[in-house]
């Protein structure tokens, strides 16, 4: 394990996060997990998306606010919570990041009476990336205030014997 700059790895992450359009939110409620593809916004250290109060991701949030993001190599483990409508006064800087990133679904869905801003507090991004061709993942621990590295041990592995069945 070789210690990171926290700041440092932190901001390299959100910074990749921001310039992504799209990501998988998994949420689960009483062992049904399910995944989708959703449109997110960065807003400091928080990552905001909104949908429909009738959809099944927004029931699962409520009861179980323990989620997992997904973008290429950026794993995102935290928690989500509703925090009003996208009309809401205290999120127009939400309504107004989201309308600049996706206009065409801010045109068909902010304004519908259904919709609810969910706002993500992450607590650990697991970031993988390749080094002089060495596989490595990143752990920034935004609780712990921590980030540190954490080579994947392929060279330990090569030749490995898989048993058979």
């Amino acid at each position: 394990m070789i210690t990171l700059d926290y700041e440092k790895a932190k901001e390299e992450a959100f910074g990749q996060l921001a310039q992504k359009k799209h990501v998988v939110l998994a949420t689960s409620l009483e062992g049904r997990v399910t995944a989708r593809s959703m449109s997110c916004v960065v807003l400091g250290e928080k990552i905001c998306f909104q949908t429909d109060v009738q959809m099944l991701k927004y029931k699962q949030l409520q009861k179980n606010p323990q989620i997992a993001l997904c973008v290429d190599n950026i794993q995102i483990e935290g928690t989500a919570h509703a925090v009003g409508h996208p009309f809401d006064k205290q999120n127009e800087p939400f309504r107004k990041a989201f309308q600049k990133k996706f206009p065409h679904s801010y045109a068909m869905y902010t304004s519908l009476a259904g919709e609810e801003v969910v706002e993500i507090t992450p607590r650990l991004f697991i970031v993988w990336k390749y080094i002089e061709e060495k596989p490595l993942r990143d752990y920034i621990d935004l609780t712990l205030k921590q980030a540190w590295r954490e080579y994947y041990p392929i060279d330990e592995m090569a030749g490995r014997e898989i048993a058979a069945d």
